[in-house]
């Protein structure tokens, strides 16, 4: 009898209640206790995760598929939750909430753009799992950014994805656009952010730099950075990459939405029986990872746009992906 029937077989018997006390009585002799260390709230997280993911789904539904919704300009920034950005946005437009499909990217690009024809969309990024799309999937995809990685701050920097996102709105005029920033996602810029850097050695994994850097939540999760100051960090790195969307709505016209791909987690507890979870990769659905923003700004005229195939235009290395991944905790 698999794990997760026996879980549904408990909890029709029993209800919720017990299921928790039963799980928690599992886990305990499956790991000798210690239910809260960081090793084991990742194995209790991969143990109950079709579980988690059954309940989230059964409250908040399956999400979002942005494709089919209506814009001729989808900019995404990676990693950002809904309440921060309430708090520190003031772009003009009307701000509501949407359900994605994934607590990260690698979920998020598989569930709204693997296996489809998206022949009217361009699209510009800077996240290093671009690798996962196949060829085919969009008219074009415009991931120079990635060229542009800094070696200091192990990320690419705003300015350079804004640039290539009002290059490529003049170049395919004809086609909706999706931009996608890897900020807020940690490395953090800023005051705050530079700070910490220069305190903990923080940074990502730099191939060329032979330094034990640590990352953000690591730091966070081992008690060497205090959450509201990781907090602090993050909400200016999102401040800086939001004067990045205002400059780059300036210089484009149509319905343009603002959204994410997915949230992160800053020690929260979202189930009972798993400890605190810090950033957002493989984790369960949660609230914090997967409830994103979504502000629609209307402005100019819209978008004629008209479906071609595919031109063959992304050229980032695999073994530059595979380091840019490293760097940014994804390996």
């Amino acid at each position: 009898m698999s794990l997760l029937r026996r879980v549904f077989e408990i909890y029709k018997e029993h209800g919720i209640v017990q299921l928790i006390l039963k799980a928690q009585l599992f886990i305990q002799a499956r790991l000798g206790g210690g239910i809260t260390d960081r090793p084991n709230v990742a194995k209790i997280s991969n143990l109950f995760k079709p579980l988690f993911n059954r309940i989230f789904q059964f409250r908040f539904g399956s999400g979002i598929d942005v494709m089919e919704a209506d814009w001729d300009t989808l900019i995404l920034l990676d990693a950002c939750r809904y309440d921060d950005f309430e708090n520190q946005n003031d772009l003009p437009g009307t701000l509501d909430s949407r359900i994605s499909q994934g607590p990260d990217s690698p979920k998020f690009i598989r569930e709204n753009f693997a296996g489809r024809e998206l022949h009217d969309t361009v699209y510009v990024t800077a996240n290093p799992h671009v690798d996962r799309i196949d060829d085919g999937v969009f008219h074009a995809i415009v991931d120079d950014p990635l060229s542009s990685w800094d070696t200091k701050a192990n990320c690419v920097r705003p300015e350079t994805v804004t640039n290539a996102a009002i290059r490529a709105h003049d170049e395919y005029d004809d086609k909706r656009v999706i931009v996608h920033y890897m900020q807020p996602h940690d490395p953090p810029l800023g005051p705050t952010g530079d700070k910490l850097r220069d305190q903990l050695n923080l940074g990502g994994v730099d191939p060329n730099d032979q330094s034990d850097k640590i990352r953000l939540f690591e730091a966070v999760a081992d008690g060497e950075i205090e959450v509201e100051k990781a907090r602090k960090a993050y909400r200016e790195t999102l401040d800086i990459v939001l004067e990045e969307v205002e400059e780059l709505i300036s210089e484009i016209d149509g319905k343009v939405v603002v959204s994410a791909d997915h949230g992160e987690m800053f020690g929260e507890q979202p189930y009972p029986i798993l400890g605190k979870l810090y950033e957002h990769y493989r984790h369960p659905h949660t609230v914090e990872l997967c409830k994103v923003p979504w502000l629609v700004i209307n402005h100019g005229p819209r978008r004629h746009t008209v479906s071609e195939p595919p031109t063959d235009t992304a050229d980032t290395f695999e073994e530059d992906l595979e380091e840019k991944l490293e760097a940014l905790g994804y390996r």
